[in-house]
């Protein structure tokens, strides 16, 4: 595997540098320097998501004919190494990385049409609905209920540990419609729940030992939910959640944060002086402990 870059590449890269240069604002570097994981300020992450937007770069792996930059992997690489340099806020978009492209998989053309714009201009921010009070690992054994009404489903029960369902508008949301399927997974579908302030709707918040506000518990009391808002079949939801699994667990790129990581640390061992005085770089165990590390960043990158 070659990952030297082209010079189609290079002109790539000169460009992301150049855009970085230009719309990554001081408070967005302060706060992303402030924030290890998810970037906290909601007005932050909508600014920064409508600059990426405007140049169309708010999302890297999605397809042209979906707003996407329709970008290769090289150029994904590129793109995640430069913002890791540049300290650029960590993507945290349920709405681009899960919502979109399974919408894009399993979604209608009216639902392509009405969601997909609005997740890239910052207009919906999605939290997802899935684990519940003794469904967390068995997540099919959830009990959360979808009971039909016409063209309509009135939704009953609680869903636990929903990050950001207090920052967001939205949710999508795995619920019973069959709660006697002779299988627990065939009585499940996979709903958007389009008005997250709705009567009925009550987000708690659930604090942290470390006193951080992340992630809630949601209760729906009679939740009026349009069917046409079922993204594929009726009790076929459990297929839908497999497909988004996917980008969940396989869309992730650490690389780029390991290796910028990876060279503060060496800038950093180039000045600090150990017990006997001499640069911490300098000492063969010290060192020998970095080379390995960065052995183990090089197989992350070309993994990636």
């Amino acid at each position: 595997m070659d990952l030297a870059m082209k010079p189609e590449d290079v002109a790539f890269r000169d460009e992301v540098r150049a855009f970085l240069k230009e719309n990554l604002t001081d408070d967005l570097k302060a706060h992303a320097r402030l924030t290890p994981g998810i970037l906290a300020d909601q007005d932050l992450r909508v600014e920064w998501l409508k600059r990426l937007n405007k140049r169309g770069w708010a999302a890297p792996s999605w397809p042209k004919e979906y707003g996407g930059a329709g970008w290769n992997v090289m150029q994904r690489f590129i793109w995640s190494s430069e913002c890791a340099a540049a300290g650029a806020p960590v993507s945290s978009n349920m709405g681009l990385s899960m919502v979109g492209p399974t919408l894009m998989g399993h979604g209608t053309d009216e639902q392509k049409a009405y969601y997909l714009p609005r997740i890239l201009n910052g207009e919906d921010w999605w939290c997802q609905g899935y684990s519940e009070p003794g469904s967390g690992s068995d997540l099919a054994s959830l009990q959360c209920r979808a009971t039909s009404d016409g063209d309509d489903y009135i939704i009953n029960g609680t869903k636990l540990w929903t990050t950001g369902a207090h920052q967001s508008n939205k949710m999508f949301c795995l619920v019973r419609t069959d709660p006697n399927a002779a299988k627990k997974q065939e009585g499940i579908s996979f709903i958007l729940i389009d008005d997250f302030q709705a009567e009925g709707i009550k987000v708690d918040p659930i604090i942290t030992l470390a006193g951080d506000h992340e992630v809630n518990q949601v209760f729906f009391d009679d939740v009026r939910v349009p069917k046409k808002n079922r993204v594929g079949a009726e009790n076929n939801g459990w297929t839908v959640a497999k497909y988004l699994l996917e980008f969940e667990r396989g869309g992730a790129a650490h690389g780029a944060n390991l290796r910028n990581a990876l060279n503060k640390l060496r800038v950093i061992a180039g000045t600090e002086h150990g017990s006997d005085g001499t640069k911490l770089i300098d000492d063969p165990s010290f060192r020998r402990k970095v080379d390995e590390t960065d052995v183990q960043v090089t197989a992350v990158e070309f993994t990636e």
